[in-house]
């Protein structure tokens, strides 16, 4: 799930160093002054020769003009930049773009000097909040849990300012960041609960998922039979420990190219499934001992491991939960890419290994289910 960092303040002069490096701009007499401030143009710090007409939140730009002899303020919108980190001579003036939300946007950037003001049309795009869902759906009573998204932060859905429901009644919020809200899981916490969240602003949206969400389970692991030629990487071993009783643990090297598959070939989905795929998500809970750094995990519905009704997991970046359960979410229109046969009574459902690069493998699942999107 994507999130803003922040530079330090060395990382932020490293950064403006090379930019002003890498531009062979020659800093200029901070006191040749005629007047009031003008400005004509932002650019980005790379490119001073284009004319930049929109943005986004902290990035780094170049305001340029004349007259920015003692700058007092640049705002964006109402919103007003940080100051202690910006380069300014009397032409130029780079800065970034405070990360937050304006109340009055009138998609301008001003400076505001001792001599006067002077402004230019400069849009910035404002991020919506993003609720992803529960980091784990299965997460015990009186243990935390996090709501993963974007932009928490600028929503105000902060430890002062915002709020969470737990199936109607409120919980604190115990610590938040721009991507996660943590809490704990209620003690008396009742399966198919749900999690609403409360903005600064009064404004309720729901969290996606349900709490130990069991519809649709296609692999659970606690009655047996249901999987061929994977059976025994069933367990229920202490390490990393049961989610939901018995679990798939698959701890083992993996080979380029290797076939590790494990099937479900008995597979009943319902007609609205097969002829909606778009409305549906699979959902599993996954956990890493190792990291998932090579390979690719394929997860088919009637799908040939190639293009057809397949869906790859690439790990882009070593994905890793460090030994705690996370749930995981796939457009189920991401696997069923060519319509399944409505006469088909039941259908096949497997996932497996089957990649280029050898896997040092650690890795666990449980409750593979195909839910409604929320």
């Amino acid at each position: 799930m994507n999130s803003y960092t922040s530079l330090s303040k060395a990382g932020s002069f490293g950064l403006l160093a090379a930019l002003l490096a890498f531009s062979s701009c020659e800093k200029e007499d901070d006191n040749v002054c005629g007047g009031t401030p003008t400005v004509s143009q932002v650019s980005t710090p790379t490119d001073r020769t284009a004319t930049l007409a929109s943005g986004n939140l902290a990035d780094w730009v170049i305001i340029q003009g004349s007259n920015f002899c003692n700058v007092q303020k640049v705002l964006f919108n109402d919103v007003e930049a940080d100051l202690k980190d910006a380069y300014i001579t009397s032409s130029e003036i780079t800065l970034r773009v405070p990360r937050a939300i304006p109340k009055d946007v009138s998609n301008k950037v001003t400076v505001t000097t001792g001599a006067g003001s002077a402004e230019t049309q400069y849009t910035v795009a404002i991020p919506a909040l993003v609720i992803t869902g529960m980091s784990n759906e299965y997460t015990p009573a009186g243990q935390r849990m996090a709501i993963v998204g974007k932009n928490f932060d600028l929503y105000g859905v902060t430890t002062e300012q915002g709020k969470l429901t737990w199936a109607g009644a409120p919980v604190a919020i115990t610590r938040a960041t721009s991507d996660s809200v943590y809490f704990m899981v209620p003690t008396s916490a009742t399966k198919g609960a749900t999690v609403k969240v409360v903005d600064a602003n009064g404004i309720e949206r729901s969290v996606p998922g349900q709490y130990l969400d069991d519809r649709n389970i296609l692999f659970g692991y606690d009655t047996g039979g249901s999987l061929w030629g994977g059976e025994d990487y069933i367990t229920d071993a202490a390490s990393p420990g049961p989610i939901n009783g018995k679990y798939l643990r698959v701890n083992k090297a993996i080979g380029a190219w290797e076939w590790t598959e494990f099937t479900a070939n008995n597979l009943v989905v319902s007609n609205d499934i097969v002829a909606n795929p778009g409305n549906y998500v699979l959902k599993f809970e996954v956990n890493t001992l190792k990291p998932f750094n090579n390979n690719v995990i394929k997860f088919l519905i009637d799908g040939n491991a190639g293009d057809v009704n397949t869906y790859q997991w690439k790990p882009v970046v070593p994905f890793n939960t460090r030994g705690k359960w996370s749930t995981m979410s796939i457009k189920l229109s991401d696997i069923i890419n060519t319509p399944l046969a409505p006469s088909k009574a039941q259908h096949e459902f497997k996932f497996l290994f089957h990649g280029d690069g050898a896997l040092n493998a650690d890795i666990s699942f449980d409750n593979f289910r195909i839910v409604l999107k929320d």
